[in-house]
């Protein structure tokens, strides 16, 4: 009997084996991967990462399965090499279809800095702006506001935001929003594209949720579902970012300030729902479903094909 799983797959190969102009190069080509750029790069994305991440979820941390200690040194050693695998998992495709040439135009365009003010802005200041207000929209939050620590977080945040691009979840953008987000809305709308890329995402996520340390709220299957409807909501956004600017580097500057805003506001409002459920992501819910609106689904796209660039 089918499944709802089977129909997600079966619909990725079909829009990457439809043919098109840009893919007659690659149709030429042998090999899964040529064949199934995307769908080799879900599947590598999370091999990858849940291969790097295994010391801490099959550790004493997690399963217990393996006699490594749940510590901060472990888990500070493997969580980069496990944030990269989305960005390695791109390299080896593109240079499996592309060859070298090609995974020097993809980084080429990765580490370009050509990023206009206005995408800066965005990516700095209004993507937090976005989290702030729906902070505020949640019940009781305003009177858990505290000042204490908030000097103090504030001050170090742009030495966390930098971590955060170089080593943390930004890095995760090289993959998603750099190669994947572009493959596929030439085969569908970027919104579907968006949609379909953020179930893999929070699917990624998924050895972390058997961690004790992890800081993410999943105490319930509903807040396990409310995270995948915030991180399917932020795909929208890193999508429109990364669409609208031209630039992967905005969709990196973006999470990373998501990430880094998020801990400030756990300071600013401790106790609150921002902390203790994952109805942080409110704002991004709303976010992302006004963007699909105004933009008709078309979050921003502009004609550009990830091999050339």
């Amino acid at each position: 009997m089918a499944t709802v799983g089977d129909f997600y797959w079966d619909s990725i190969q079909h829009m990457e084996s439809s043919p098109t102009n840009g893919d007659r190069e690659t149709a030429n080509k042998s090999g899964l991967i040529a064949r199934y750029p995307v769908a080799s790069f879900f599947i590598l994305a999370l091999a990858i990462s849940w291969i790097a991440w295994s010391p801490w979820w099959l550790g004493q941390d997690g399963l217990g399965l393996l006699p490594i200690p749940g510590s901060l040194q472990v888990i500070a050693l493997v969580n980069p090499l496990g944030i990269f695998g989305p960005a390695a998992a791109a390299l080896i495709v593109i240079r499996a279809t592309d060859g070298h040439a090609g995974v020097r135009r993809f980084w080429g365009h990765v580490t370009s800095l050509r990023l206009g003010p206005l995408w800066w802005s965005v990516a700095l200041l209004g993507v937090p702006a976005i989290l702030l207000v729906g902070v505020i929209l949640l019940p009781g939050t305003l009177g858990s506001f505290t000042t204490d620590g908030l000097t103090e977080v504030l001050m170090i945040y742009p030495v966390q935001l930098l971590g955060i691009v170089f080593l943390g979840g930004g890095l995760e953008e090289i993959g998603w929003r750099g190669f994947a987000q572009p493959k596929l809305q030439k085969k569908t709308s970027p919104l579907v594209a968006a949609l379909l890329i953020g179930i893999v995402w929070a699917a990624w996520h998924a050895p972390l949720f058997l961690t004790q340390t992890w800081d993410t709220p999943r105490s319930t299957i509903a807040q396990v579902l409310l995270y995948v409807v915030v991180v399917m909501g932020l795909s929208v956004i890193m999508a429109w970012v990364r669409n609208g600017s031209g630039s992967t580097l905005a969709a990196v500057l973006a999470h990373s300030s998501v990430n880094g805003s998020l801990g400030v506001l756990v300071v600013a409002f401790p106790g609150s729902l921002v902390e203790t459920t994952n109805w942080w992501g409110l704002g991004i819910i709303l976010a992302a479903a006004v963007v699909a609106m105004l933009t008709n689904g078309r979050l921003g796209e502009r004609e550009v094909t990830v091999n050339a660039q």
